[in-house]
């Protein structure tokens, strides 16, 4: 007698790409801060918005920046020439 079963093979997740960012955030006094950097993204997981929200912290982090800011200007490129 032979059983058959109907595992399933997880599939992979993509490998993470690694992007080139910049930054500039302005604080609600009027301050100003850029940063840019390389952070890892992963295609058809992480989103542009999933990004910049992520990014937007890390930088409020470093800077040691508390309350709201406002994203003056972002990108995101692969991190490739």
């Amino acid at each position: 007698m032979t059983t058959t079963t109907n595992a399933t093979v997880p599939a992979q997740q993509p490998a993470p790409v690694p992007h080139h960012f910049l930054l500039t955030l302005q604080t609600g006094d009027g301050r100003i801060f850029t940063n840019d950097g390389v952070v890892q993204v992963i295609p058809d997981i992480h989103t542009r918005m999933d990004t910049l929200k992520a990014v937007r912290d890390q930088v409020m982090q470093q800077w040691g920046l508390g309350g709201q800011s406002i994203v003056l200007f972002f990108a995101l490129e692969p991190n490739q020439l």
